[in-house]
């Protein structure tokens, strides 16, 4: 695939990580991906796993986590990468379950944001290379019995998914697809029609995330990585919905070590607030801190010789579509910027971006 050069320098010029070709500029960060790879190993066995990512504001957390979503798709790992924000803040786990199925990533797709849709379809384009019928229909059903140990609604809308894409009844197949994506306004007399009882609730997610789970990995996909950047700000949140949000953190914490939801990793990324504050962080709740106090990965700043190594892959990037005059080395844009020891990343980057911006005019 050729070198998104544009997409690139304009996601470095704004501080953040490229979406594309990531690893064309990482630099450092040797012992953080190797202790991904090892916990991606673990996962991949049928171990669940929460860890938390946490650093100064701009230390290259953000950008770590892309790195992750790259290395955990190329190990074939099915990837769900979101945000918290205002319309998602980790006090209901329903809406924990939309978010993983409305963010998912794949392998054979993974410039876009994938579906439930384009995931089954991928499934079926394999299964048409197994020459017996018979055998396809047999795996079908295998499938649909190992997802009802989980939870029979899911088994049914998974069925009703599959005949549905058969008959090519496109209204059922929308409205299984939502059930399945965690949607919560399935109108009644389709739920009737697809014999669905109850509505998407807190228990309800959990067991779909389950199946969920146990369906990607029937699929031969490795296991779930889930990665959820800006968690620090389960803090700005008003009292009674922080405490919520760090109660379900517990309790995907037990889910996973408990063995409840097995082949995940989720991958929490925040400021040092989100540990270390006494009245807001996870220290506020000692059982909760007490859980994941071995299971924290501190960023700390770049060294020089790695900022130095990201300046020359960098160079190397604005090269291809500027020219600039010569004598411009990475220790010469080094030591124009002159960074503190502690400078982080981010700030970093966007002033190496100014310096070779203005070397062009």
């Amino acid at each position: 695939m050729a070198l998104d050069v544009n997409g690139i320098l304009n996601a470095l010029r704004s501080g953040t990580p490229p979406k594309k070709h990531i690893v064309s500029i990482l630099s450092g960060r040797t012992d953080e991906i190797k202790n991904f790879k090892a916990v991606l190993d673990t996962t991949s066995t049928g171990t669940g796993m929460v860890k938390f990512m946490v650093g100064d504001y701009g230390a290259g957390k953000s950008f770590l986590l892309e790195t992750f979503k790259h290395i955990a798709l190329n190990d074939d790992f099915v990837v769900s990468e979101m945000q918290l924000n205002s319309g998602f803040r980790f006090n209901k786990i329903e809406e924990f379950y939309y978010a993983i199925m409305h963010n998912l990533a794949l392998k054979a797709l993974p410039q876009v944001t994938a579906s439930f849709d384009d995931l089954f379809n991928l499934w079926i384009e394999n299964l048409k290379h197994v020459p017996d019928n018979t055998l396809k229909s047999k795996e079908i059903l295998w499938v649909c019995d190992a997802l009802a140990r989980f939870n029979t609604n899911y088994s049914r809308a998974f069925l009703s998914y599959i005949r549905a894409k058969i008959k090519g009844d496109f209204e059922t197949i929308r409205a299984s697809s939502a059930w399945l994506s965690g949607e919560k306004h399935i109108p009644y007399a389709m739920k009737q029609k697809i014999d669905l009882i109850g509505s998407m609730d807190r228990q309800n997610a959990i067991d779909f995330l389950k199946a969920f789970v146990k369906l990607i990995t029937l699929m031969d996909y490795k296991g779930l990585v889930i990665l959820i950047d800006e968690a620090d700000l389960i803090l700005t949140e008003r009292s009674d919905i922080r405490s919520t949000a760090l109660s379900n953190l517990k309790y995907l914490v037990d889910l996973t070590t408990t063995g409840d939801l097995p082949n995940t990793l989720i991958v929490f990324s925040g400021a040092n607030d989100l540990i270390d504050n006494p009245n807001f962080g996870v220290l506020s709740q000692p059982a909760l801190f007490q859980r994941i106090q071995h299971h924290i990965w501190t960023i700390s700043p770049l060294s020089r010789e790695h900022l130095l190594e990201l300046t020359e892959k960098t160079l190397e990037i604005f090269q291809k579509k500027y020219v600039l005059p010569s004598g411009i080395t990475p220790e010469h844009v080094y030591t124009k910027i002159n960074p503190s020891p502690q400078v982080q990343t981010r700030e970093y980057v966007t002033a190496l971006m100014t310096i070779l911006d203005q070397e062009t005019n």
